[in-house]
């Protein structure tokens, strides 16, 4: 299928060397240009927030607790950064890529993610009615720490599609069904 994505500029923020390299790679294959540092002319940008392990909220220490703000500091400033484009230009898309622990929390839940995945998915949808109109979407996928780089990126790549244009403040479980959902 093609997705539209041939000569799209995509800034991808990811730490982790394996999922920076599936995506790069899917997005590649897809005729997509990746680029890892602020760039003019971005089309698209997906911000990966990295898992940790489970984590309890009232046990963090407030050092942990401001470190773990920091990505959602990090996706604010990457969408403030390419939104002005975006919007000049009439098409763009958002995605990140964060903890399905923001589904359920459970014995095992990484409750500090899921905290902060939860203030993410909020933007998401605070954001759609600014961009929407410009022809931007912005959407989010959920992984665990057995979900396949791979498949993430394929489903980041459905997203920044031309064929997923209409989808808003979507959020893609990728768990296997492995976590009970919330929503």
């Amino acid at each position: 299928m093609d997705l539209g994505l041939h000569d799209r500029v995509v800034l991808l923020e990811c730490a982790d060397e394996t999922d920076r390299q599936a995506c790069a790679g899917v997005l590649s294959t897809e005729g997509a240009r990746v680029v890892t540092s602020e760039h003019r002319d971005v089309d698209a940008a997906v911000v990966y927030l990295p898992l940790v392990p489970a984590s309890s909220l009232l046990e963090a220490g407030l050092a942990d607790l401001r470190r773990d703000w920091l990505g959602l500091e990090a996706v604010v400033t990457t969408f403030q950064s390419v939104l002005p484009g975006m919007t000049s230009r009439g098409w763009g898309r958002l995605v990140t890529v964060l903890s399905g622990s923001v589904k359920s929390l459970d014995d095992e839940s990484d409750e500090r993610g899921a905290v902060v995945g939860l203030a993410v998915l909020g933007l998401h949808k605070a954001v759609v009615a600014d961009v929407a109109r410009y022809g931007i979407t912005t959407n989010a996928v959920l992984r665990d720490d057995h979900s396949d780089p791979t498949e993430v990126a394929e489903a980041v790549a459905f997203l920044m599609s031309e064929p997923a244009g209409y989808l808003q403040g979507v959020t893609l479980a990728l768990d296997g069904a492995r976590r009970s959902s919330v929503f």
